[in-house]
């Protein structure tokens, strides 16, 4: 039965992909619409492919990652009996025991799971997301599939680019993860940690005790989805005298502000930051809350006497919330990228052509042979053609994702958290794009990485290593005269010597070996030949055997110089289809 199913689904991605030309799309990378409605219509497992390759802006153009950006993974809802048979089997418990209501038609269905409202025992009303049943089977016999087209796929010059075993793992490392909502909920919890209550962003509660690998239970959030707010005509009142162009204006700054608080204070941020995942609620007058002081405390010490000083403030909220409701793909930040993050940022904000070359350098590791000198004439060619626009006018996803590519051919790695965030950088200039055209992401962010990199910064301790240097130097003074001398005196007995180091001397060796290789074989071949010849021309009368020999000497030289001239020319055509 599953041979057969196997078979069956085989025929069927094959029959798409032939519709849609995936294959010849994304090897030319062409026409990216049809290869979005192809990975739709081939379901979850192809959806996730499309959503990682949206990131890999080092292999994939600009507007092919922007166009998978837009998969859509709306599919066919399952029947209530199945989705409460498969609840009460993962809680152990009938569905009336837990639940006093839950709706049998699911509001929003996606490639994973399916969401339900429902209310418990307590009153309380939630969501309810169900794992579609036998949706692990259907992505495991997709990913054995790839697994057996690897070897096939490798045959395709084009596919040399991208390491597909890589990918393969890395797909089914993240659809694994996807497929346990156990790990969502620990994200989750942890973001509505450091995130409820902050101005106006609001986090639903997790409720672990009614969750499993495949049920999630979750706080119902109110509002409508975000693509609303951006579809909105900009002079229609939205609240009171506010009107939607005001509101836009004001969601896309506190977007900019939580996002910067995530990356650069949590080092734990939202990395899928689309509309979808985000719920705009504009309270009525009953909602409006009270203002909330917010207290802060100083305390220290004068001479011997101990003081604590308390700040309050009255803080009033604006009159609407962000609900985040989608914690599936989260990234992390430790504190060292975070400053080698604020760093490149800062660079780029500042134009310093070498300040950037360092920073991007910083969050990279290498994976093959590294030609400084290349990498720099490379990322300042960029640099200056681009960077000389104004800073308003600087698209920080095209720089990021053309930097990306050039570390790419230089055998350059991003650090895959540093990925992640360019990722969810790229995703919120999107959404900032639309909310508010007017407002540049990327001057709006230099400043929270600036103040982010000065509040790293330790005065007491970098006084205390300045001081030391000074010291250090102070004391090392007296000795340079006679260091002097003595360098001089060595120099003057001919007792001098100099190292010298030459860059991609590994390569310069490799080709001066095959030239004299070259040349070796050149001598042999020509001493193969005149040695035939006098074989040949000194043959006895009636000696076949000298006369054959010297013959067989002239093919094998004919033959290894016609190998010559056949990878000579060959490699001549592969260095012309390089460039």
């Amino acid at each position: 039965m599953r041979e057969q199913s196997k078979a069956a689904r085989l025929r069927q991605i094959v029959k798409i992909l032939n519709h849609y030309h995936v294959v010849k799309n994304i090897t030319q990378q062409k026409d990216p619409v049809a290869v979005r409605k192809a990975f739709e219509e081939l379901g979850p497992t192809f959806i996730k492919v499309g959503q990682m390759m949206s990131v890999r802006t080092d292999i994939f153009t600009l507007a092919f990652t922007k166009e998978l950006r837009n998969l859509q993974d709306d599919v066919k809802t399952d029947p209530f009996e199945s989705v409460k048979t498969l609840v009460e089997k993962e809680l152990e418990l009938p569905l009336t025991e837990i639940f006093e209501s839950f709706e049998e038609q699911p509001f929003a269905s996606a490639s994973i799971a399916q969401a339900h409202h429902a209310r418990l025992k307590n009153g309380q009303p939630v969501v309810a997301k169900v794992q579609h049943p036998g949706i692990a089977a259907e992505i495991d016999l997709d990913l054995s599939l790839f697994e057996k087209a690897v070897p096939i796929a490798n045959w395709v010059p084009e596919s040399k680019v991208i390491d597909l075993k890589s990918i393969l793992k890395e797909i089914r490392e993240s659809l694994q993860n996807e497929l346990d909502f156990q790990k969502e909920l620990v994200l989750a919890e942890e973001f509505y940690r450091l995130n409820n209550g902050w101005k106006e962003i609001r986090v639903p509660k997790m409720e672990a005790a009614y969750s499993t690998k495949k049920v999630i239970i979750m706080e119902l959030m109110p509002g409508t989805n975000l693509k609303e707010l951006i579809s909105a005509p900009d002079d229609t009142i939205a609240q009171g005298k506010t009107t939607y162009k005001e509101l836009k204006k004001t969601v896309s700054e506190l977007l900019i502000e939580h996002f910067m608080k995530e990356v650069f204070e949590d080092g734990f941020f939202h990395a899928d930051p689309h509309p979808g995942n985000i719920l705009l609620h504009l309270l009525a007058e009953s909602e409006q809350p009270t203002p909330q002081i917010k207290s802060r405390e100083h305390q220290g010490q004068f001479g011997e006497i101990p003081y604590k000083i308390t700040y309050a403030k009255a803080e009033t909220l604006r009159p609407f919330r962000l609900n985040f409701i989608d914690f599936g793909m989260m990234g992390t930040l430790n504190r060292e990228m975070q400053v080698k993050m604020s760093n490149v940022i800062i660079a780029i904000y500042s134009k310093d052509n070498q300040r950037i070359t360092n920073a991007v350098h910083a969050i990279c590791k290498q994976v093959g042979p590294f030609d400084e000198e290349k990498f720099t004439d490379e990322l300042d060619d960029f640099l200056n053609r681009y960077l000389n626009l104004p800073v308003k006018e600087i698209d920080l996803q095209k720089v990021f994702s053309q930097v990306i590519l050039i570390c790419h051919d230089n055998n350059l790695q991003i650090d895959d958290s540093a990925t992640m965030l360019i990722k969810a950088f790229g995703t919120l200039e999107g959404v900032i794009e639309d909310l508010n055209p007017d407002l540049s992401l990327f001057e709006v962010i230099a400043p929270f990485a600036q103040k982010y990199f000065i509040q790293q910064l330790n005065l007491n301790d970098t006084l205390r290593e300045t001081g030391l240097d000074y010291l250090s130097t102070l004391k090392a003074l007296p000795k340079i005269p006679s260091h002097a001398l003595n360098v001089l005196d060595t120099f003057a007995k001919g007792k001098g010597k100099l190292n010298l180091e030459l860059k991609n001397q590994r390569n310069l060796l490799e080709r001066a070996e095959a030239m004299v290789n070259r040349l070796v074989i050149g001598l042999i071949l020509s001493a193969l030949v005149i040695g035939s010849s006098i074989l040949v021309q000194t043959s006895p009368k009636g000696d076949t055997l000298i006369s054959d020999l010297g013959i067989f000497g002239y093919s094998i030289a004919a033959l290894s110089i016609l190998f010559l001239i056949i990878e000579s020319l060959y490699r001549r055509y592969r260095k012309w289809k390089d460039h």
